[in-house]
This record gives C-alpha cells, structure tokens and sequence, in this order.
C-alpha cells in the first residue's frame, strides 16, 4: 500500500493516521501513540482504500488514473500486452448515475472517523434483575412521515410527535416491565419513512409526504436511538441495538448502523449488531429470534429460511421466535414450532393508507424472554396512553 498517494484520498483524521503509520512504521505502532485500538485504525485504512477505488486509484487493480472528488469511476478498461503489462487504460467517470447506497455508505464511512465517541458514565452492575431478556419491539415508525387529522381522519403525526411518542413508549415499557439483565432494542425496519433527499422510498418509486427535510429526519432518529439507549442501560446490564433494513430505508438504516457501531465502541454495555443482511438473528439461552422487515417476506418463507440458515441455532434452541413488521398490523401463526408474528405501530395512517380503509390498532410491545423457558410476558402501550 503506497500511504504516500493514498493521502489524496483522506480525510484530515485520516491523514494524522496514515503519517503516523508512516512515522512508526507499523500500525500497532501507530494505534499505540494515538491512543486508539488497531481496529479503528484498520478500518480507518480501509474506508481511504475504498474512496479512492471509488476515485479511481487501486494500484493492485492496475488502477492509477484517478478522477475529481466530484465524480466516481464507474468502470475502468485496461488493454494488457503478451507479457500482461497494462498498455493502455479508458476510465469511465460518472456523478448522477452512482447509486444512492454507494454515496451514502461513502458518507457514513467518510463520518466514522470523525464522529465523537460516547462516553460511558460509572456505573454498577444491576445485580437485582431477573436473567432475562426484554425486547421492545418498534413497529414501523416512519420517523418524519407528516400527516394531519383533516387528511387521514386519525390524528397528527410529525417529527415533534413521533420523536415523544417513541421514546415515551420506550419509557412507558421499562417501567412496565421492570427491568432484566438483557434489554434488546428491535427496530423492526422503516424506522425513517423516505430514504433519500428526494423523499421518496428505497425503491425511488413512491414519493413521501415529508415533515422537515430529510436532514431533519435523520437527527430525529438519532436522538431516538441515542435517547432510548440512556433509558435502557438504567435498567439492564447489557442494551443491544437491532436495527433492521426496510424497504423505506433499506440505504438510510445501513448507514446509520455504520455511524453507530464506532460511537458506542467504548461502551461495553452497548452492542450494535451489523445489518448487511436484513435477516437479522440473536441467540439467547435457549431462545432464537430472527427478525426480518417484512417487505416481499411471508411466514413461511422466514420460517423456511431459518430451519435451513440458521440450522445449529434452531437446533440448540428450543425457542423460535420471527419478528416481522411492514403490515402495521398484528398477526400470529406457528409454523413447524416457530412463532411468527407481524406488529402494530405506533404512526398514523398516511393519507393513501387512510384512502385505501387499511388501519389498525397503534401500540408498542415489550416482550420478556427467560434464558431457559422462552417468552414468560408481554406489556403493551397505545397511542393514548402516550397522550395522543
């Protein structure tokens, strides 16, 4: 790796990172004197190897004509002699036509190095709560969704309401349950409600009525993980932060995963599984849960899926358990020993829902999961209870 032409493509923390490699020779070296552990630097690393193949520059890739910042290399044609030395090379540059995923997931990788990290506050083992898990299970919450009672018939929903409403359902739910060793907070996907700044869905099909921009939707939500998380690690030893891909905002989700997996690093009470996959899983005693969105995915297939994808775990678990949203309404059937079910959520119907007579009841659940004995209760909160 030649650090040297790499540092076109770096940031300015970047840039202190590769001269210190650079300085010291070694990146266990380097991590050392900037007090930060070998994977951040690693992945530091990687994140300017992989804006600069965006760039262009990939010597490994015979790769070494790199293009303005303003644009991205969307495909390279290298003419090689009888020896396989390249010739001759055509660079193919492009800016509108690079996908959305790809300029967000270069954003957040852009982000993590500079993000600030949270810092952990003393604290002592709850020694006190039962061994048990307790999922607080987020239907689809379309944080930035703008409806109004004149157009759907229902009531208001915008980024002031569904910011109070979800972390008052979360509160409302810790007290309600009272606390365990694990708590698991499940973003069942469609979290934000547009996925872009055009405001339209995953898809680019489906144009959303939007409260703020989508700037203003993106800080909502992450005040609502941020704030949610604070209330959680009162009342458990461990908070686990699920977040699952929709197909509002599939790209959105991703990124937002990657910006806080390194926030919380230093906090080991925190974890923040990777969403790549939008089939998600955790084991805990003898209890599978798998969570899927719920989008173009029916009971049977995710039971299907998981007894061939996830077969060592379905095999030590007594306790299956699908978690799914997308439908806005509840659903439950058991399939080869495993429940799968759909859940309510907490927004108003938006005007096209309204229109079209679908609705359902609005509420969130918090289910408790005993290491041994699989789910043992279930609290419930609706949207009155949360003053609206």
């Amino acid at each position: 790796m030649n650090l040297e032409k790499l540092k076109q493509f770096a940031t300015k923390r970047q840039l202190e990172i590769i001269d210190a490699v650079i300085k010291y020779g070694s990146q266990k070296k380097a991590a050392a004197e900037l007090d930060i552990n070998s994977r951040t630097l690693e992945r530091s690393l990687q994140t300017v190897k992989r804006n600069a193949s965006r760039r262009g520059w990939s010597p490994d890739h015979d790769m070494t004509h790199s293009v303005p910042d303003t644009h991205v290399v969307k495909g390279v044609s290298t003419f090689y002699d009888e020896h396989s030395n390249p010739i001759r090379q055509w660079v193919k540059s492009d800016l509108k036509k690079e996908s959305q995923e790809a300029a967000l997931q270069a954003f957040a990788d852009a982000l993590v190095d500079d993000l600030p990290k949270y810092q952990p506050l003393p604290t002592k083992p709850l020694t006190d709560t039962p061994q048990a898990l307790t999922a607080y299970v987020i239907g689809d919450a379309h944080i930035g969704m703008k409806v109004t009672k004149e157009r759907n018939g229902d009531s208001d929903w915008n980024l002031e309401i569904a910011e109070r409403v979800t972390v008052g359902a979360i509160e409302k739910l810790i007290q309600s349950s009272g606390g365990s060793d694990v708590g698991l907070m499940l973003d069942l996907g469609d979290f934000g409600h547009s996925d872009n700044l055009h405001n339209t869905t995953s898809s680019g099909q489906n144009h959303m009525d939007m409260d703020g921009d989508y700037g203003d939707s993106i800080a909502a939500q992450t005040r609502i993980y941020r704030r949610s998380i604070d209330l959680m690690l009162k009342s458990h030893n461990k908070v686990i932060l699920m977040m699952v891909r929709g197909n509002h905002n599939s790209s959105t989700s991703r990124c937002m995963n990657v910006m806080l997996k390194p926030f919380y690093e230093n906090e080991a009470r925190v974890e923040v599984l990777d969403n790549v996959h939008k089939f998600q899983h955790i084991t805990y005693g003898n209890n599978l849960l798998v969570t899927h969105h719920g989008d173009k995915m029916k009971a049977q297939r995710g039971f299907e899926y998981t007894a061939r994808s996830l077969s060592k775990e379905w095999g030590t678990c007594e306790h299956k358990h699908l978690l799914m949203g997308h439908v806005h309404h509840h659903t439950a059937v058991e399939i080869g020993g495993m429940l799968c079910e759909t859940f309510q959520a907490l927004p108003a119907g938006d005007a096209w829902h309204s229109d079209s007579g679908y609705g359902a009841k609005r509420t969130m659940s918090a289910i408790v999961y005993d290491k041994e004995h699989g789910e043992i209760q279930r609290h419930k909160v609706g949207i009155n209870q949360l003053g609206e």
